[in-house]
């Protein structure tokens, strides 16, 4: 059977992403064909040392296709595939996976050196017979969805605005690690996660969160920052589960981030911070509420 093939990198698998699979699926019913996914396992400009801070971790984003209800199939990106030429590639899909409709965003490109574009897809299509569907962008506020303006938007702080685009709440999960342990001794024990450094991280400050633990969703809110007020050194992304207290070290933390409070401030003592951590609790409890 012909396949109908939805093309592209797909970090963070936004709105505009989605677009592009359902047009696959929606094609493949139309014209008698099954629907599939082709994809790399990792971003290709990681192979050239600029990859741009991910969306997803690569198993996240796997998982995230893997649930859209077609077949997947995802490559690793070589040094081979980017030399590979335009046509090459794409005379690639038609004899490994039977393509019969190529499914790509508006701006997609491919080969080496993304020399590929919409148009010569157009054309490859007419010259070995298949069909082609060029997906719109998806609009948000007036501009075009992309992975790239929700990068901006996390690193403006903007994490509503991020979520909405991505049709979920920005998240980061990773493990519980020992740090300092200062929140605890003002009575505000945090949760210091770790293992993000490949991740696109929202801009310093605090936000209200919630926390996913074994499946389970509590309220929260997260610092994301170096503590200025205690001479912290390094970045950090440090969770209070309000109404919580257990130890959760070694455990996998999902911080899911629904909006920002506030700046990173540095408070001339550790009361008054501590008086700012509650403020900032209650804050958060009436986002989440709301949200």
């Amino acid at each position: 059977m012909k396949r109908a093939i939805a093309l592209g990198t797909f970090d963070g698998v936004h709105i505009g992403h989605r677009a592009i699979i359902n047009a696959a699926i929606d094609k493949a019913a139309e014209l008698d064909m099954e629907p599939m996914i082709y994809t790399f396992t990792a971003h290709p400009m990681a192979l050239f040392g600029k990859r741009p801070p991910l969306l997803m971790t690569q198993s996240e984003r796997i998982a995230a296709l893997g649930g859209m209800g077609c077949t997947l199939s995802a490559d690793e990106f070589s040094a081979e595939y980017a030399a590979t030429e335009p046509e090459q590639f794409i005379k690639m899909l038609i004899e490994r996976f039977n393509m019969g409709c190529a499914v790509a965003g508006f701006n997609y490109t491919f080969g080496r050196r993304g020399e590929g574009s919409v148009e010569l897809i157009k054309k490859l299509g007419k010259k070995y017979g298949f069909a082609v569907e060029i997906v719109p962008p998806v609009m948000y506020k007036g501009e075009a969805v992309s992975s790239t303006r929700i990068r901006a938007c996390l690193e403006a702080g903007r994490v509503k605005d991020a979520g909405e685009m991505l049709g979920a709440p920005y998240s980061i999960t990773g493990p519980v690690i020992r740090n300092r342990g200062i929140g605890r001794t003002l009575d505000y024990p945090t949760a210091n996660i770790a293992g993000w450094e490949d991740r696109a991280v929202p801009m310093a400050g605090v936000y209200a969160t919630r926390a996913v633990l074994d499946g389970e969703k509590y309220p929260a809110v997260t610092n994301i920052g170096r503590n200025p007020t205690v001479n912290g050194e390094h970045t950090t992304i440090e969770t209070h589960m309000l109404g919580f207290d257990a130890d959760i070290y070694g455990q996998t933390l999902k911080v899911e981030f629904v909006e920002r409070i506030r700046g990173e401030i540095r408070f001339p003592d550790v009361h008054t911070l501590a008086t700012q951590m509650k403020a900032d609790g209650e804050k958060a409890r009436d986002i989440l509420k709301n949200s």
